[in-house]
């Protein structure tokens, strides 16, 4: 429906505009949330269910998680905000903003003029999909088809942690005061918890035939541990085991040696050899991508149970 359309449109360009002038930080990381939602909406409405879910969970609710503890820890140390910001700096702001719109006009304007190809690629796409064992286009795609952007696309969350801990260096973040136990938030925690596992373990095995995969699995993973956090049941802490330095890296490293493996019996650099490998590759994902949502989330270079 068109009216549909032009309300979804609308309400995405105001909500982008307050989250950007929204007056203060608080209500910009409002906005931007507020945004993210609606995103996830309209991704829904234009028959995207994986685009929308990944939006909702990493786009609005982890990144918006971040952004607000990020304010928060601001808001503790007092930092202000520069009230007379220099000329050059609005000046070369003004011009980043031009230069990104031109961009995404230019992106536009191709995938306008590519529209044409999309049949023939989704043909082939078809064909080739029962051969995968897979009933879900999205996820063939990203595996059989466009493998190396998909293994990029963890190896930055890899990057962006390893940055965060270089930037932070032994800091150990504090992020809330532990609650006083009561016994109803406790058997919330102990409902919602295991219910959040299970979900997860859903998303990823219907990833393969049905709307969902590693991220969307990997980010519900990561919205319990930010639960857990704010509720004191988990803490920050400032070593990393064992265990967590092999749970960030496993995704990568799985997904490499299943590419590497794939050389030894004549099939292409990261080529999957089969849906085994998939759910294989998927499932290394899915830790990698919760533990480093997660630490990001914290702050910090691994997380510990709340000592009493």
């Amino acid at each position: 429906m068109l009216i549909v359309d032009l309300v979804l449109a609308s309400g995405l360009v105001v909500l982008a505009w307050y989250a950007v002038v929204g007056g203060s930080l608080f209500r910009g990381i409002v906005m931007f949330v507020v945004f993210g939602m609606v995103l996830a909406l309209a991704w829904a409405w234009l028959g995207s269910p994986d685009l929308a879910m990944a939006e909702a969970a990493i786009g609005a609710g982890v990144t918006g998680a971040l952004l607000m503890i990020a304010y928060w820890r601001l808001k503790r140390i007092n930092a202000v905000e520069p009230v007379d910001p220099s000329p050059i700096r609005s000046w070369v702001a003004g011009g980043v903003a031009v230069l990104g719109t031109v961009v995404v006009g230019m992106i536009g304007l191709a995938s306008l003029e590519a529209l044409g190809g999309s049949a023939e690629a989704a043909r082939m796409m078809n064909a080739a999909l029962p051969e995968t064992g897979l009933g879900n286009p999205i996820t063939g795609v990203l595996i059989f088809f466009r493998n190396l952007d998909t293994l990029l696309e963890v190896a930055v969350l890899l990057a962006a942690y390893a940055g965060a801990r270089a930037a932070l260096g032994s800091h150990r973040a504090e992020l809330t005061q532990p609650p006083s136990s009561t016994p109803l938030f406790d058997g919330l925690v102990t409902v919602v918890g295991p219910l959040t596992v299970v979900v997860a373990i859903y998303l990823l095995q219907a990833g393969s035939q049905l709307p969902g995969g590693a991220f969307q699995a990997g980010a519900t993973l990561a919205a319990l541990a930010v639960m857990l956090m704010l509720a004191g049941r988990l803490t920050p802490a400032s070593e990393a085991d064992l265990f967590t330095k092999a749970g960030l890296v496993v995704g990568t490293l799985v997904f490499c040696l299943v590419g590497l493996g794939a050389l030894l019996i004549d099939r292409p650099l990261l080529g999957v050899p089969g849906t085994w490998a998939v759910y294989l590759i998927e499932a290394a994902m899915m830790v990698s991508i919760a533990l480093t949502l997660a630490l990001l989330f914290a702050g910090a270079a691994a997380l510990e149970r709340r000592r009493p």
